[in-house]
């Protein structure tokens, strides 16, 4: 059984420089999904295929709308630490979701689960 989920922006990297957006790829434990669909995420398995500007706009609604109650989220962390609001989710989920929405226009979420 897979442990966490890999999601990526399909994106055509810049055609000036070739390189694909900072932050493009996030692998994130699934021991953080309960958390998150709490807080009114869609999961991920509904990203998949999704138009990544959407995607980035979604998740950064959740984190920001998670960011009013920290206290509450961060008793939600693992016990057996695998994974953390504050590192993970506020950190670099947020990253992922700020390249999403900044993505070309046209761009998708990859994703394995």
């Amino acid at each position: 059984a897979r442990m966490s989920a890999d999601v990526w922006i399909e994106a055509k990297a810049c055609e000036s420089c070739g390189v694909a957006p900072e932050g493009a790829e996030l692998n994130i434990t699934y021991n953080l999904s309960g958390m998150l669909r709490e807080a009114g995420f869609i999961g991920w398995s509904n990203l998949r295929g999704m138009d990544a500007r959407q995607a980035g706009v979604h998740i950064l609604a959740i984190l920001d709308h998670m960011r009013a109650d920290e206290p509450r989220w961060r008793a939600m962390n693992p016990e057996n630490g695998w994974g953390d609001y504050d590192k993970c989710i506020q950190g670099r989920m947020r990253q992922w979701a700020k390249a999403c929405a900044e993505s070309p226009k046209g761009s998708t979420v990859g994703a394995s689960l």
